[in-house]
C-alpha cells in the first residue's frame, strides 16, 4: 500500500503524491483512475474556503491537469439521478471568476451502479466507465455553462436543482475526453 503524502502551498491546495481525496467511495475511485493515469492532481484543503463579494464559497474538491486544460472539478457521487445544490452552482460560478481561466471548473458525476445490479438508464451517458469488484463507476462532466443552463428547482427546502434526464444526457462528455486516462473498463 502506498503512502500518501501532504504538501501545502500557499495557495491552499496540496498534492496528495500517489492519490488525492478519500473521503468516500467515489473519491477513491476518481483518485485510484488518476494515479493509474500519472495524472497530477491537488486535493482542496476544504477547511479554509474564499469569499468572494462578501459571501464564503465550497470549495471544488479537484485541480487536475488534463489533456488540454487544468481542471477544477466539483465530484458529485450519485446513484441515479442528478442533482446539485443551490450552492454548488454559486460557488463554483464563484471560481470560474476567482480562476480567471487558469482552471476550467466543472461538475464531474461519479454514477455507481453496485455489482450485478443493472445500470439502467445510465447506459445512455456518454462516460468514462470504471469497473470494481464493487460495482461499475460512469464518470461525466457537466460544464458550469450546462449546469445553468439546465438546472431546475428541485427542492426549496434543501436547495437542490436537479436536471431533466435527456438534457443531461445531452450536455455532459466523457471524464476521458478531457483526462489523459487509460482504457477505464
Amino acid at each position: 500500500m502506498k503512502q500518501l503524502k501532504l504538501y501545502r502551498n500557499r495557495d491552499n491546495l496540496h498534492y496528495t503524491g500517489p492519490m488525492a481525496g478519500t473521503k468516500n467511495h467515489y473519491e477513491m475511485t476518481f483518485s485510484g483512475l488518476l494515479v493509474e493515469a500519472g495524472v497530477k492532481a491537488f486535493a482542496v484543503d476544504e477547511t479554509r474556503r474564499p469569499v468572494l463579494n462578501g459571501v464564503q464559497l465550497k470549495n471544488f474538491d479537484f485541480l487536475v491537469n488534463g489533456t488540454d486544460a487544468v481542471w477544477a472539478l466539483d465530484l458529485k457521487g450519485r446513484r441515479d439521478r442528478p442533482w446539485i445544490t443551490r450552492t454548488d452552482l454559486f460557488s463554483m460560478i464563484g471560481w470560474r471568476s476567482l480562476l480567471n481561466n487558469k482552471a476550467v471548473p466543472g461538475f464531474l458525476f461519479a454514477f455507481f451502479t453496485r455489482a450485478f445490479e443493472s445500470p439502467g438508464r445510465l447506459l445512455q451517458l456518454d462516460s468514462t466507465l470504471h469497473e470494481t469488484p464493487g460495482g461499475e463507476y460512469r464518470f461525466c462532466i457537466l460544464s458550469i455553462d450546462g449546469a445553468q443552463r439546465l438546472a431546475r428547482p428541485r427542492s426549496e427546502r434543501w436547495g437542490t436543482f436537479g436536471f431533466e434526464w435527456s438534457a443531461f444526457v445531452r450536455a455532459v462528455q466523457p471524464l476521458d475526453s478531457i483526462l489523459p486516462l487509460p482504457s477505464c473498463a
